[in-house]
């Protein structure tokens, strides 16, 4: 539930006449054009209307740096695919801009985009342009901002002791530099963000020292969504705590200004409001919102956090029933859910570790060398800041080393197993509703789709398939999910991987073939999605594998 956003714009509605001519319009400056924008920007006709007007100006003045501006502006008011589109542009104009917010205001807005739409690898890309955009500009402000939208994501689905190392860091960075633009919304952000990470931690003390700070400066700006934001967070610290009956309490008088809340808000306020008639022994309340999150999963098909300490109350809730059907559909949600939650860590902890860390590791050195300057101005603190650099220096070859240890073992598994994947017949079909007739039918063509190797074609798809096998893709999808335990993508995707593993260690011409070259023999229609899936199934790239086997040949 990101509350706290970088930039907030409520401003109230002026009555400038909604027909004003283009021709009025262009004889304005572009300072007037800004400012008549801002006082008209909930008109969003009249708004997109001088946004067009400025980026025209711009445009014949041949001012990247101005339309830039303009196009931002138009981000405002759109809807969010149109609003990346703006951003992208901002993006591309400004990119060689000397002005101190662009192009990084264009990536901080698309992360947040995206942040709001829960696509957090989206999200954590442009947080990271970002601050490499405002590290090159020095702008403490946005660095600071990136930080926060960096922080959250690590939060959510990274490690939560090195989520609340980094949000102590940005907070220290924060405090340091009182004078930075949009100190005020980015010290509202850095408490929601420690409060959290205490949350998640389990030290609900800790996490409300930080939420009433948040709630005196939310009274202080007279900022009523922030207030009852920290409200909220607060009823999640009290329920840590076994606070149950506060935590209700607070939790039930920030539902009431839900509308102004994001996506994220009704499954956090589900989960603890379920897990707290749990376990004051309403369950038969508790089960209900935790049904009402399952429901959200299915209506958006988005993952959250709790979703398997959700599926698992459920499963124990109908196993205590003897509702053997109930409690077998959640369980096979909890495996599924518990598979993609993985996929999606590795993929946030790869990124994380790879671009994130440096910017981090960056601010600290940075703090480390503040506070030697302040306690001795002499030459220690070059000594100490070598061997800061040093130690950093150590720890960067160590993790190389490490992961290209861990890589050949992944390899030296890969070569010594069996490529094939066994059919896992854990489970029966007989329940399913398909009539035996037609599994047998679906599960004898599998097995010729598979000896005949159609999955290396590239136009495959779930319609098609069950077209040319006869049945729905109702049907085929639940035969091949129970038969196979994975879905549709996934078993295409294991067909195409293991083919490539067997096709390149027996064929040496093979292997002369470049990575897209052989991503389109499997059936990939690019390289990277070759690359994605081989490491997702392997947990090493295929031009690692390759390489290797070159090795081998010499």
């Amino acid at each position: 539930m990101r509350l706290l956003t970088y930039f907030i714009l409520c401003i109230a509605l002026s009555s400038y006449a909604q027909d004003v001519s283009e021709k009025q319009l262009m004889s304005l400056s572009f300072d007037s054009l800004l400012s008549l924008y801002d006082e008209e920007v909930k008109d969003t006709v009249l708004a997109e209307k001088i946004a067009r007007i400025y980026i025209r100006k711009a445009t014949e003045l041949k001012d990247s740096t101005k339309m830039a501006r303009g196009y931002t502006r138009l981000s405002f008011i759109a809807y969010r695919r149109d609003a990346i589109k703006y951003l992208d542009t901002a993006i591309v104009l400004s990119r060689n801009s000397t002005h101190k917010n662009f192009p990084t205001v264009g990536y901080l807005f698309k992360s947040l985009h995206y942040y709001e739409n829960e696509e957090y690898e989206r999200s954590l890309q442009s947080a990271l342009l970002g601050y490499q955009s405002a590290r090159a500009k020095g702008q403490i402000g946005h660095q600071i901002t990136a930080l926060h939208q960096i922080n959250d994501i690590n939060e959510i689905w990274g490690d939560y002791e090195k989520a609340l190392t980094a949000h102590l860091l940005t907070y220290k960075l924060l405090m340091q530099n009182k004078n930075s633009e949009q100190y005020e919304q980015n010290y509202m952000a850095s408490l929601e963000g420690l409060g959290r990470s205490y949350v998640r931690l389990k030290k609900p003390d800790s996490a409300l020292y930080y939420f009433r700070l948040g709630i005196e400066e939310a009274l202080k700006q007279k900022d009523t969504a922030a207030y009852y934001a920290f409200v909220s967070r607060s009823g999640t610290a009290h329920y840590v705590n076994k606070h149950y009956n506060a935590a209700l309490d607070s939790l039930e008088k920030a539902d009431q200004f839900r509308e102004v809340f994001n996506n994220n808000y009704l499954p956090h306020y589900y989960f603890y409001k379920g897990s707290i008639y749990n376990e004051t022994g309403r369950v038969e309340e508790g089960m209900e919102y935790f049904r009402k999150i399952d429901s959200l999963y299915e209506e958006r098909n988005i993952l959250y956090p709790e979703l398997p300490q959700v599926y698992d109350k459920l499963i124990n809730y109908y196993k205590e029933q003897q509702a053997d059907e109930e409690q077998l559909r959640y369980l096979r949600k909890l495996v599924l859910v518990l598979r993609l939650i993985e996929d999606k860590k590795r993929n946030i902890n790869e990124k994380t570790v790879n671009d994130y860390k440096i910017p981090r590791l960056v601010e600290e050195k940075e703090l480390l060398i503040a506070d030697l300057e302040e306690k001795n101005k002499n030459s220690t603190t070059i000594l100490w800041l070598a061997f800061g650099l040093l130690a950093l220096s150590l720890g960067v070859i160590a993790y190389y080393f490490r992961r290209q240890r861990l890589y050949k073992k992944r390899f030296e598994n890969l070569m010594a197993s069996a490529y094939n994947d066994e059919e896992p017949v854990t489970e029966d079909l007989q329940d399913t509703g398909i009539s035996p007739e037609i599994i047998e039918n679906v599960l004898e063509r599998l097995k010729s789709f598979e000896q005949n190797r159609d999955y290396l074609s590239q136009e495959i798809s779930m319609n098609e398939m069950a077209k040319s096998f006869e049945t729905n893709s109702t049907y085929l999808s639940k035969i091949i999910n129970i038969k196979k335990g994975k879905n549709f993508s996934q078993y295409i995707n294991d067909l195409r991987i293991d083919f490539a593993v067997e096709e390149l260690k027996n064929n040496s011409t093979f292997r002369k073939y470049t990575i897209k070259a052989i991503a389109n023999e499997c059936g990939f229609k690019s390289a990277e999605s070759f690359s994605k899936s081989f490491y997702k199934k392997y947990g090493i790239y295929p031009s690692y594998y390759l390489k290797q086997l070159q090795q081998t040949d010499t």
